[in-house]
């Protein structure tokens, strides 16, 4: 029997009917896959260089709401393991990839590599892609900011290691505010930060592109943001669309795809606005349940058995 570790954050944290990983697993349930979940605090190495994991089994996904025993095992009893946890990438999360990186030497596949999520941000690794991506500059500088703002008008700044629309803000030169947003931002000048031009097809949607070994599923979730709101997250408010991939879309998946398979980048969610790349989500992608509700194309059942 093949059996799955999803590495998550704390399960009551997850919202079940919406929650990618949680269709992931039900998927995993419904083909007799015996699924396991864990947090990024439980996982070891002893004296003997084993990778040890306490992990909890999954008989259904109400026992995700239940804390049953803890199981440990080392890591060569699980067939694959899903790195779902969220953002920020800090010490913790690092630390993760260190030691996940030994699962190599017990043949055990860890989606995504934890060398390929380590080297490349979610949001930097864009700059890979210059034709693909709207006027950007990455600096903890105020003067290289504005002097960048009254270039471009009107631009969107975000955290380098954010998620979910936290931390963005939308300024023009004529902001009055805008030392103050700079100051936050960049805390001082001590934080780097992303600048991007703004895309006025945000109004349309900010697609999110499931690409899975190098291939995109069919259908991308446009997210629209709210009446009023610059940011599309769902999490804030956005409205999400299922769409057939566009010309345009298909392009920067094309453009991309030797990068993701070259780094064993085998699940990520590309951000794309117009026709313009803006993020390479690796951490843990989601939209799949929304592309689910909306289409008939099973999702989960895709990506499941893209990794058998």
């Amino acid at each position: 029997m093949m059996k799955y570790l999803f590495i998550i954050d704390e399960p009551e944290k997850l919202i079940s009917y919406k929650d990618s990983t949680i269709a992931l697993i039900k998927e995993c349930l419904y083909q007799g896959i015996e699924a396991h979940y864990t947090n990024i605090h439980s996982l070891s190495i002893d004296k003997k260089q084993n990778i040890i994991i306490d992990s909890h089994h999954i008989s259904s996904i109400d026992s995700l709401s239940i804390k049953t025993p803890k199981i440990k095992n080392k890591i060569q009893y699980f067939t694959k393991v899903f790195i779902r946890k969220d953002p920020p990438f800090n010490n913790s999360y690092l630390n993760l990839t260190f030691i996940l990186e030994h699962a190599k030497n017990f043949n055990v596949d860890v989606i995504n590599s934890p060398v390929g999520i380590r080297n490349h941000n979610e949001k930097l690794s864009i700059l890979n892609f210059k034709s693909f991506i709207p006027a950007t500059i990455i600096s903890s500088q105020a003067e290289d900011i504005i002097k960048f703002i009254h270039k471009e008008k009107k631009v969107i700044i975000k955290p380098l290691d954010g998620m979910a629309g936290n931390g963005i803000f939308m300024v023009t030169p004529k902001d009055k505010n805008i030392n103050v947003i700079l100051e936050t931002a960049t805390n001082n000048g001590t934080k780097t930060i992303m600048a991007q031009r703004y895309l006025n097809e945000i109004e349309k949607g900010d697609k999110r592109i499931i690409v899975i070994k190098g291939e995109a599923i069919p259908f991308a979730l446009a997210r629209v943001p709210a009446k009023g709101e610059i940011r599309a997250n769902l999490a804030k408010g956005g409205q999400g669309k299922a769409q057939k991939l566009t010309t345009g879309d298909k392009k920067i998946v094309m453009g991309v795809k030797d990068f993701l398979i070259k780094n064993k980048l085998n699940f990520v969610g590309l951000d794309v606005i117009g026709n313009y790349l803006t993020e390479i989500n690796i951490t843990s992608p989601t939209g799949i349940v929304e592309i689910e509700e909306q289409t008939n194309f099973k999702a989960a059942a895709y990506i499941i058995n893209a990794f058998k």
